[in-house]
């Protein structure tokens, strides 16, 4: 069934496909700001591992906390299955559970809720088992792939006891684990392309039985270059590797690429000559070093 609303009607579908969510809770919203309602709302499910909650936003790529507030982003986070995504030219807004959704023009944000003349379409269904429509299919298929393709930011996952006849005796849910967090890629004070990982939702289990272990080993080049990376993230202004030229992230502390580094690691000599400035990327004719990555005078 479907159906035109707004005003409280429209409000109150919304308001309600949050509460009555069970199994999954998928909201696509470019901008979000919760007041104390919505968090009352949401709160009904803090403690509920079997509910998947999905967010989905986007907007002011150069500035995320304008489509949704760092301590909006930091609440969601403590649920204990979660999945945030983000998209950076989204318009469209969605709210779906297992039982009903809403495509709609409103924002999950106050502001909208209390000020703005908003419209939607009302659909009660079971889009998880039987979706009888092709309204009902096409608004969920199309929602669920913005989910799929836009970028992880943060995942959340329920870790249950491991069991040889789960499937008969149900799980023991013991804990949340963080399977990725990569806020402060989006939340810094200018937001830096170069760091987004580019990881999927379909990259991510669903939850996690307790003593699973990965089952392929690691190499130590990825372990090495994450560590690196993450020991040169002081600056985000754009800076060149001394040895290779290749663009990086300015640091005179860590002037090198990966690859760079670990030749200079092998002998180590603060002193050895190298090709290109640090700052500009000019060729230095060997004027610079790991001690002096800079040209001054060129």
């Amino acid at each position: 069934m479907s159906k035109f609303i707004t005003g409280k009607e429209l409000e109150d579908a919304v308001y309600n496909t949050i509460w009555d969510a069970q199994n999954t809770l998928l909201i696509v919203s470019p901008f979000i700001k919760l007041d104390s309602y919505f968090r009352k709302l949401f709160d009904k499910h803090i403690n509920s591992p079997n509910l998947h909650i999905i967010i989905v936003f986007g907007k002011n790529e150069g500035h995320v906390d304008k489509s949704m507030k760092k301590e909006d982003f930091d609440y969601f986070k403590n649920f204990m299955n979660v999945s945030i995504i983000y998209q950076s030219n989204l318009h469209g807004k969605y709210y779906g559970n297992e039982s009903q959704s809403v495509v709609t023009s409103i924002n999950l944000h106050d502001y909208s809720f209390k000020n703005n003349i908003e419209f939607g379409v009302y659909q009660e269904t079971k889009f998880l088992d039987n979706l009888t429509t092709s309204l009902d299919r096409k608004a969920w298929e199309t929602c669920n792939e913005l989910a799929q393709n836009g970028d992880v930011v943060f995942i959340k996952r329920p870790v249950y006891e491991k069991k040889i006849f789960s499937a008969l005796l149900g799980k023991n849910y013991i804990k949340s684990d963080i399977l990725l967090d990569n806020t402060e890629y989006y939340y810094n004070s200018t937001f830096n392309k170069s760091k987004k990982t580019n990881q999927k939702l379909s990259g991510f289990p669903n939850y996690v039985e307790l003593g699973s272990s990965p089952s392929n080993r690691p190499e130590r080049s990825e372990v090495e270059t994450k560590q690196y990376n993450a020991s040169t993230k002081s600056n985000a202004q754009t800076g060149f590797c001394i040895r290779t030229g290749k663009s990086i992230q300015f640091n005179p502390h860590a002037p090198y690429c990966y690859e760079a580094y670990q030749s200079w690691a092998a002998w180590g000599n603060p002193d050895f000559p190298e090709k290109y400035c640090h700052k500009t990327g000019k060729l230095s004719n060997g004027r610079t070093s790991k001690k002096q990555p800079i040209l001054f005078y060129i």
